[in-house]
């Protein structure tokens, strides 16, 4: 199949901020593909990092490692017409105002903080509205879950009918590097609950201190716990699909238990995220745990013991995420960039 254009993404990512925006940019590479050529522009990319974008771009091109974020680092790899999708809260409106003269500007936002020039913005949050945009008035905006930017393990999760289990098993996913170390945290908290039987905690190569957490694991003996590192996409598709219940961040992972259908209870680890878990709170998609920063283990064993006693409320919040979540996102996606 001939390629149609070309699509520059703009995003960062390592262990200390984070590789979420990697990850979703991927995914939309994985939904683009086929028709342009996706190339991923990052600053000193991790190898260990880049193996999370499962082979999504035709190309990676690395920048330099200032902290200063200047457009005119990129400009010199774009042509005229090129496509650039920016992933990234400090890709603001300078930055965008450099591009959008030669170039389309597509926005992955999730926060609707300071101004925008993106021809486009995508925020896959529930509950957010063109009017929370400060923009230049030509910005055409899709909002929401329809748009959820999801690998294709996940869509596929989304497109089936999964009954949600009711054995007493819940995962804990607090992120690839979890500099907070909040996971063993959270798993201490959710075992001294009495509220599950099972626990598999999802972590990767980048987790900060896995001695002490393997530790804690053998010496706990109230509770079955596996430790699952370093899955691959469809690994972990399984592992959540046998669960019940997600305890994760406000983040991307969120949306991706949202696809299979499970009760989440979700919390910020940073302040960006807050906005997030208003919204998906707010509508139904998860339960609000609040920070889990500065949540006391006696206060997230509380939290715990109340949203997992509800088991009504799972089974809402199942038949809400259904609705939102419909694994049609990559026909809608590839639709707007055939527009662009």
């Amino acid at each position: 199949m001939s390629l149609h254009g070309k699509i520059i993404f703009r995003t960062d990512g390592n262990i200390n901020i984070g590789i979420g925006r990697i990850i979703r940019c991927a995914a939309l590479a994985e939904m683009l593909r086929e028709n342009f050529e996706c190339v991923l522009a990052i600053r000193q990319p991790d190898p260990a990092v880049l193996q999370f974008t499962s082979n999504a771009f035709h190309q990676i091109i690395s920048l330099s490692s200032s902290d200063e974020l200047d457009a005119d680092e990129l400009i010199p790899h774009l042509a005229e017409g090129d496509i650039v999708v920016l992933d990234g809260y400090r890709f603001q409106f300078a930055y965008q105002q450099k591009l959008i003269s030669k170039n389309v500007v597509v926005s992955i936002d999730d926060l609707h903080h300071g101004e925008f020039c993106s021809s486009v913005i995508i925020n896959p949050s529930e509950g957010v509205l063109p009017s929370d945009y400060r923009g230049t008035g030509e910005t055409r905006f899709y909002l929401g879950s329809r748009y959820a930017l999801l690998r294709k393990e996940f869509i596929q999760c989304a497109i089936e009918n999964r009954i949600l289990p009711s054995e007493r098993k819940a995962i804990i996913s607090m992120g690839a590097g979890d500099v907070h170390q909040l996971t063993k945290k959270v798993l201490s908290s959710l075992v001294k609950s009495e509220m599950v039987d099972e626990i598999e905690i999802i972590v990767s190569n980048f987790y900060p201190d896995i001695n002490s957490l393997q530790e804690f694991i053998r010496a706990e003996k109230r509770v079955k716990i596996l430790l699952c590192k370093n899955l691959g996409t469809q690994e972990i598709c399984e592992v959540m699909k046998s669960a019940r219940t997600m305890i994760c961040p406000s983040n991307n992972t969120l949306l991706e238990a949202a696809s299979i259908g499970m009760q989440i209870i979700t919390g910020t680890t940073h302040d960006f995220q807050k906005g997030i878990l208003h919204r998906m709170s707010v509508n139904g998609i998860a339960a609000n745990c609040g920070n889990f920063l500065d949540a006391s283990e006696e206060e997230l064993i509380s939290k715990f013991q109340f949203l997992l006693s509800d088991s009504a409320k799972a089974e809402e919040q199942v038949a809400i995420q259904k609705q939102v979540i419909d694994g049609k996102s990559p026909g809608r996606i590839r639709e707007i960039f055939s527009l662009l």
